[in-house]
């Protein structure tokens, strides 16, 4: 991702606003987008199966 995101510099530093246009451009950064979708998404499936921890069983609390 690192990578993507240099070219993506370079390509902005050289060509100014006709990066925004360049095939190549849109393409890194559709990459880059998916990416940071997929390490949410991932983030909160391990987020809230630490915490609802459904492997373990609840205890039943008596009176």
């Amino acid at each position: 991702m690192d990578k993507l995101m240099v070219a993506n510099m370079e390509l902005l530093e050289t060509q100014k606003e006709l990066a925004l246009s360049n095939p190549v451009f849109i393409q890194n950064h559709e990459i880059r987008q998916v990416a940071v979708y997929f390490q949410v998404i991932v983030t909160s499936f391990i987020f809230i199966i630490s915490f609802l921890k459904p492997w373990k069983k609840k205890k039943i609390q008596s009176k």
